[in-house]
């Protein structure tokens, strides 16, 4: 889950304002008022655009700085911190998941285009 707190305190350090953000971000204010509210999760492209304009790395951004992924059988082996270690996990794969459907979509633009192109030749 991404850290909000941090995001705004980023931002006012840079004396920036929500409305400089949106733009930079190229979103609505209120668009990026809800991300610094945690009302709205970005997905890992526009995460890592709000990283990019910190100078930080998007691990910087998220509250779990951990990444532990363990595949077993064994499932006694794996360590799990209650429901909230679980939800966080969740949300990061999903977070991850979003980012992937975007790449996939972007490829299959990019292959039509050169498609195009091939035909034009």
């Amino acid at each position: 889950m991404i850290n909000v707190e941090t995001i705004r305190e980023l931002r006012e350090q840079n004396d920036w304002t929500q409305e400089q953000m949106s733009e930079k971000l190229g979103i609505t204010r209120n668009g990026y008022a809800k991300i610094e509210r945690g009302e709205s999760m970005p997905n890992l492209e526009r995460l890592n655009d709000i990283a990019n304009l910190f100078g930080v790395e998007i691990t910087e951004l998220l509250d779990n700085k951990k990444f532990v992924c363990q595949i077993s059988e064994n499932h006694s082996n794996n360590y799990y911190n209650g429901d909230q270690y679980l939800i966080t996990q969740i949300e990061k794969l999903q977070l991850s998941l979003s980012y992937k459907d975007e790449l996939l979509a972007q490829k299959d633009k990019e292959i039509e285009l050169l498609r195009k192109l091939l035909d034009k030749v």
